[in-house]
């Protein structure tokens, strides 16, 4: 839903330190499914134009649509969070937004020149995220995801495995849940870094998930198995999700009907979001959020 009531996501990097696990069943353990790692955010797709200047460069013209379109989609990002911070059970959430590296708030995704045909305007097209944090002070980070779960409002991916600690040999098997209609991605991290999509993939193309549905990775209609092997170490398993469409940029079938990236995760942070498909105008929430699992040595 590109629409400002739903644009709730409020892009919380809760770094939760993974602690004591206990293994439950599925709908159990979703209960206790609180990531390592949530981040929340509006992303937006603007046009902005300025004067033309017979003395200005283009590159001084794009600088200026930049800045324009920054302040605009800050404040229209604003707008959604101060009037959707109040839930029913939840009497106030509390948003922080947060700066990129160079302390700005809005982080530009993507731009492209506009030919208008007008001689004196210069025309962008801009995509760009906000990205925040939520919490509540009445509740630590298990109880206030619960209450998120339950909530229609703030779009909200759980994700978890059977266990925390795998041995060699041992098959995983992933299990996500959404608190409302969204289209997603499952990627898994491998502890050298190797990106691989497992969700949506050749033989399984599903991108759309349903609100309260408990879905399984592998599942019906995956011709691969997540076994453990060597070497030992931090695997991490990731969802993206997003009330809008999600397109497939930059990857490479290989075998058993997976993708993989073809560079790095911190690359592929921008370009899955990037993936979001958006017309002038329109808003969308992104959701992400990752699940750490140890492979250790028997």
């Amino acid at each position: 839903m590109k629409k400002c009531i739903f644009l709730l996501c409020i892009s919380a990097l809760f770094l939760i330190p993974a602690g004591h696990y206990t293994a439950y069943s599925a709908s159990r353990q979703a209960i206790r499914a609180v990531p390592n790692l949530e981040r929340r955010s509006i992303i937006q797709s603007v046009q902005v134009s300025v004067d033309r200047d017979e003395n200005a460069s283009v590159k001084k013209l794009r600088r200026e649509c930049i800045e324009k379109a920054r302040a605009k989609i800050l404040g229209m990002g604003k707008k959604c969070l101060e009037s959707e911070t109040r839930l029913s059970d939840v009497r106030f959430i509390e948003y922080r937004i947060i700066e990129d590296r160079s302390g700005r708030p809005v982080k530009i995704i993507s731009r492209e020149d506009c030919d208008s045909g007008e001689k004196d305007r210069y025309k962008l097209s801009v995509i760009g995220e906000v990205e925040y944090e939520l919490k509540n002070s009445r509740y630590n980070a298990d109880r206030l995801l619960s209450v998120l779960m339950d909530e229609a409002g703030f779009l909200t991916v759980r994700i978890w495995t059977d266990k925390r600690k795998y041995g060699k040999g041992e098959k995983v098997k992933i299990y996500f849940e959404g608190n409302r209609d969204f289209y997603g991605k499952i990627v898994r991290v491998s502890v050298n870094g190797e990106v691989i999509q497992l969700i949506p993939n050749n033989y399984r193309q599903i991108s759309f998930f349903e609100k309260g549905k408990i879905y399984t990775v592998p599942g019906k209609g995956d011709r691969f198995d997540l076994e453990v092997s060597p070497p030992s170490g931090t695997e991490r398993i990731i969802v993206y999700a997003s009330d809008a469409p999600l397109s497939q940029k930059n990857m490479k079938l290989i075998s058993k009907g997976l993708y993989q990236y073809r560079s790095k995760l911190s690359s592929m942070e921008k370009s899955v979001r990037s993936c979001v498909t958006l017309d002038t105008g329109e808003m969308a929430e992104f959701y992400e959020a990752i699940w750490e699992i140890e492979k250790v040595a028997e």
